[in-house]
């Protein structure tokens, strides 16, 4: 049986479900936030295994800072390093979505360890490019608040 790249990151999600006269189940809106739904959850957990199968192989991560992360292995070390420092940002379980086609616009606030050591509030905006059931581009923004 092959695996397709939603069935991965989404189980519950199965190709060949039809509805009436042979449209899909599910629309790529749908598939969007399922795919978003496993990804957010994964990353708030801080479960690299869960947020893999989420990223395309050429995943490309864009930093607020300016630093560039391409390739999900690149991606998923530089994750793995940030999720372990003490110091980095603590992202907040409340955000928003926004799902247009392929791309997703992300709102969410985050703590992050300002220049003088002191941890600010921080509204994030992320945009994503999702590509065949993956996500191939988070571009994240943030503003400071506090």
């Amino acid at each position: 049986m092959d695996i397709t790249p939603l069935q991965v990151c989404v189980p519950s999600w199965s190709p060949g479900h039809t509805a009436r006269r042979g449209h899909p189940m599910t629309t790529p809106n749908e598939r969007h936030e399922a795919l978003f739904t496993t990804f957010v959850s994964a990353f708030l957990n801080k479960d690299l295994a869960q947020v893999a199968p989420c990223l395309a192989p050429h995943f490309e991560w864009r930093l607020p800072s300016g630093e560039t992360y391409t390739g999900k292995e690149n991606a998923l070390a530089f994750m793995a390093k940030r999720f372990a420092d003490p110091n980095g940002p603590e992202f907040t379980e409340s955000s928003s979505f926004a799902f247009h086609g392929d791309t997703v616009i992300q709102t969410y606030t985050v703590k992050a360890m300002g220049a003088n050591g002191q941890r600010q509030l921080v509204a994030g905006l992320d945009v994503y490019q999702v590509e065949g059931g993956f996500i191939v581009r988070k571009d994240a923004y943030w503003k400071q608040l506090s």
